[in-house]
């Protein structure tokens, strides 16, 4: 084969992490595509992408969507693939996964397979961008798809908000026009829309605008051939990128005040300020230094001076919009209901502190500080998955230099005060978009694709008066920052945690593990108690204790989070658990005065009103959740007991005092069991001395059979129908099959049938039929007890037709999977296999597979592996006749949601629960 890429002779070396063994190469084809391959000798999971540098900024004036509707077609097949769901056929049935999305300034598309299947999976993704069919049998199905997409986020709040954002941008620039694609956009004007895409794939798909990843086992040699041999017959059009020349607002158009009436119960206040893009300014990070500032929420923070008032729960600062020449640095500020009241005091506080920064806050201390922190991050860096590294890399080579793509997010290398200070002067107020986001805002204006409720006025920026505030401080130095960086040994080398307490009031699940070469541990603490769900009062109430601790713990632990500790506290069924991470050293301050603010510092009523706001609000909005969620949601409400809905939440909490809380905690604390789980860089002798101070401090007494387990009810063969009463705009229909037993050999028979179903039914539903965007198959558990779901939601269809529309695919279905050759039997188990086993990427996605494995009592933690070998023993005829019994002939017990729009018929989940009996315990 003749050589098809170029290197650069002084290429720089490829900056990675010291905690990366992956080998790394960039080069060049002769084409101009841009190329980085990743050499991982124990990859579990190849993955590639391509990053095309063209997105909906590039629209056509008269197809608006056009970038994201040829993102669609291209998945329909290729000259040498044709069938329209054969690429997604070959990555489902071999253990992968595979999506693309649309910006403003790029497509990326990107997947991930069975390590061994690398090579033929290039060969069909290649040919998107060098033959793809774009057939006119799917331009109006696609079109149908699109359509759908855009229907099925008519009320989602975030578009809606995005939409308005856009009708205060300079109407001359792309990036405030509709982005999605509808049937009316897209529809053929004095050329076709497939023609207009034809135009332009060929003006905009061009190799020297493209970046490919390729991520393998084979070796960079290897990957190089292949990389050559896929992609080198990829045109090169030698396409200039494109600039443009309008700001994102027009002159003179700031300040501006837009108003904003949400869906959801929520109220923020947002502060928008345009400035040039920092993309290229990766080494000195001007706005992410500003917004460190901004957005720190320790002592004598803005935040915690606005949270004193009384007037926020929450603030974020950072970059919002950004494209290769602006960016619109963004300071985002949940409100309460006072807060909507005192946003003139807000704003002025803010300023205060901006003036705070701008006099005292510029530092070569600071910087080195998150300099250093930014180092030790990326030094000890754990992997995630394989096929959101490679999308994120691909998008990072149109940015940064190519031997800096992975180094680029974490570089922190001059300091530059007169660049910060010029980066702080676009924060002023008259250069300012101020958005109040209110249910009770008064709004004259409806925004043209989503709908959303708005108005938008001038702004008085002469009425901004920020006065100096003793109480607000810049941040002190981080005590949290971690020096003993070292590896730790210990006698324990299991390869699964093992329980080394003693005690029947608590457990002690320990793992030494330095597998990943990182300092790191991950702690799991569970207090559980019989009375966290004994009726929905303790349920509120516990959920407010958690609620409460996580707030009245931030200002201390927010140097925490920043200097690598991470922690949570959740509420479940039987309690609540903490959750810390990172690095070890400082874990057990953080956790001593996590316990000691639990069983000690006063709840003040001022924290008790913002937790229980912010409580009401989460359940008013639960509601407004996307469709298919609540659907599907349906499922647990039913078959999960204790189970309480949000009306019942909402009318507990109401209700509910200060008296209340601070009694129910000292009731919680004095009934206690606790489950523990330690791994990482900890000894045996650390995790014991860490739950000492546990049990020190909270004296559980309770055994563990003291404390009810949550329990799944039996459709026993029954077959419920259920009609929520929801408000959308689409039609949404959810099937559910509810397994006989939990056996291992029932759950593998459950999931290897969701895996073979769910690429055919996609294909057929939404491909084929076009019933509407969302459309999926899957294995749907409750809790270790098996079954599957399908789930359409439709703006055309309605639950009936769509339920009769999946029976007619389920009936046809029969023969083909009775016929099933025996390779691709073979394939489906292997790529399921492949899943159960691949191998954990982090610490912390390890412990959280143990966690979850110990709270469904699989105590030897080989869940998985006892799963692949019950699927490697299965045979066709089993799942056939799993599948002729319990799906076609209808012996599940069977759960049916079906949702129409206007629809005045509702039945109450509750109800129907009251029907069904617990599933006997094995």
């Amino acid at each position: 084969m003749p050589n098809t890429s170029t290197k650069a002779p002084h290429t720089p070396a490829f900056i990675q992490s010291n905690n990366d063994a992956r080998e790394y190469r960039t080069l060049t084809l002769n084409n101009q595509l841009q190329v980085l391959l990743i050499s991982e000798a124990d990859a579990d999971k190849a993955a590639a992408a391509m990053n095309v540098s063209v997105g909906s900024g590039s629209d056509s004036k008269n197809f608006a969507g056009l970038a994201h509707f040829l993102e669609h077609m291209l998945f329909l097949g290729t000259e040498k693939y044709p069938e329209s769901g054969e690429y997604q056929s070959f990555i489902s049935k071999h253990g992968g996964n595979h999506n693309a999305f649309t910006s403003y300034e790029d497509t990326n598309y990107f997947f991930e397979i069975e390590s061994a299947y690398l090579s033929p999976a290039l060969d069909r993704f290649s040919q998107f961008f060098t033959a793809p069919l774009f057939s006119e049998e799917y331009v109006n199905r696609e079109k149908n798809a699109v359509h759908s997409e855009y229907q099925s986020k008519l009320r989602d709040d975030g578009r809606r908000q995005f939409d308005i954002l856009k009708q205060a941008l300079n109407p001359d620039h792309p990036y405030s026009k509709f982005s999605t694609g509808s049937l009316e956009t897209l529809s053929d004007k004095e050329i076709s829309a497939r023609e207009a895409m034809l135009d332009f794939y060929q003006q905009h798909y061009s190799a020297n605008q493209m970046s490919l990843v390729i991520l393998g086992r084979e070796s960079l040699d290897e990957l190089e051939q292949i990389a050559e041999r896929f992609f080198s017959a990829i045109p090169n059009r030698n396409i200039a990128s494109k600039v443009v020349q309008e700001p994102l607002f027009a002159k003179d158009s700031l300040p501006k005040q837009l108003n904003i009436k949400p869906l959801k119960a929520r109220h923020e206040l947002r502060l928008q300020f345009p400035m040039p893009s920092t993309t290229y300014l990766y080494k000195e990070k001007p706005a992410s230094y500003i917004a460190s500032l901004i957005g720190h929420e320790g002592e004598g923070s803005l935040l915690s001076y606005l949270k004193a008032q009384g007037w926020a729960t929450g603030l974020s600062a950072g970059s919002g919009i950004s494209t290769k020449e602006e960016a619109l640095f963004s300071i985002g500020i949940n409100l309460t209901e006072p807060g909507v009241n005192a946003r003139e005091e807000i704003i002025n506080a803010t300023f205060s502190y901006i003036n705070l920064i701008q006099t005292q806050g510029i530092n070569k201390w600071r910087f080195d500080e998150q300099k250093a922190l930014s180092e030790q991050e990326f030094n000890f860096v754990e992997q995630g998955a394989a096929i959101h590294y490679v999308s994120t890399l691909a998008y990072n080579m149109s940015r940064y230099p190519s031997h800096e793509v992975v180094h680029a997010a974490y570089a922190m290398e001059n300091f530059d005060p007169l660049l910060i200070q010029r980066y702080l002067s676009y924060l002023k107020p008259d250069n300012m978009l101020v958005t109040l986001v209110s249910p009770d805002i008064k709004t004259n204006k409806t925004s043209p694709w989503f709908g959303g409720e708005y108005a938008l006025e001038t702004f008085d920026s002469s009425k901004i008066a920020p006065t100096q505030l003793d109480v607000l401080k810049l941040p002190e130095p981080n005590p949290f920052i971690a020096k003993n960086l070292h590896l730790k040994a210990d006698s324990n080398h299991s390869d699964t945690p093992i329980n080394i307490s003693t005690s029947p009031f608590y457990s002690l699940w320990f793992k030494h593990d330095t597998d990943f070469g990182t300092p790191k541990a991950q702690q799991y603490i569970s207090l559980q108690t019989p009375i966290s769900s004994s009726n929905v009062r303790s349920a509120v109430l516990t959920q407010m204790l958690s609620s409460w601790l996580s707030d009245a713990s931030n200002e201390f632990a927010y140097p925490a989070r920043l200097a690598g500790l991470d922690y949570s506290v959740y509420k479940h069924m039987r309690g609540l658990t903490f959750q810390l991470g990172g690095y070890d050293e400082q874990q057990p301050a953080l956790l001593e005065r996590l316990l000691q603010i639990l069983s000690k510092e006063e709840i003040s009523q001022e924290r008790f009103d913002l937790v229980k706001q912010s409580l009401i609000k989460r359940w008013k909005n639960a509601d407004k959740a996307p469709l298919y969620q609540q659907v599907s949601s349906q499922v647990s409400n039913l078959l999960q007991q204790p189970n309480w809905q949000e009306p019942e939440l909402l009318s507990t909490i109401n209700r509910l005092q200060l008296q209340d809380l601070v009694e129910f905690r000292t009731a919680f604390l004095q009934q206690l069991y606790i489950d523990s789980m330690v791994t990482g860089n900890l000894t045996a002798d650390e995790a014991r001395q860490s739950l000492k101070m546990v049990v020190e401090y909270l004296k559980p007494s309770l055994s563990k059979e003291a404390v009810p387990s949550m329990s799944i009810l039996s459709l026993d063969q029954q077959h419920l129908q259920h009609y929520p009463e929801i408000e959308h705009n689409d039609n949404a229909y959810l099937h559910y099959y509810q397994g006989n037993s939990h056996s291992i050999e029932t759950q593998a028979q459950w999931l290897l049938l969701a895996q073979i179903l769910q690429s055919p039914y996609y294909q057929e539903m939404r491909t084929q039929q076009q019933l509407g965007y969302i459309v999926f198959a899957s294995y749907h558990p409750v809790l270790n007890m098996p079954g599957l779901s399908l789930l359409v939601q439709s703006p055309t269809h309605s639950p009936e037709d769509i339920q009769q529309r999946s029976q007619r695919f389920l009936e046809s279905f029969a023969e083909k999977l009775h016929t099933m050759p025996s390779t691709t039997w073979e394939e489906q188990k292997a790529g399921l296999i492949g899943n159960l086993l691949e191998k954990d990427d982090n610490l912390q996605s390890r412990t959280q597979r143990f966690w979850r494995e110990m709270a469904l009592e699989y105590t030897n933690f080989d869940r998985a592996a006892q799963l692949a070998r019950a699927v490697q023993t299965l045979e066709l005829s089993t799942i056939v006749q799993l599948f002729e019994t319990q799906i076609i002939q209808g012996n599940a017990g069977q759960f049916e949601v079906s949702y129409q729009p206007k629809s005045k018929t509702f039945t109450d989940v509750k109800t129907l629960s009251a029907q069904l009996k617990p599933i006997a315990k094995h």
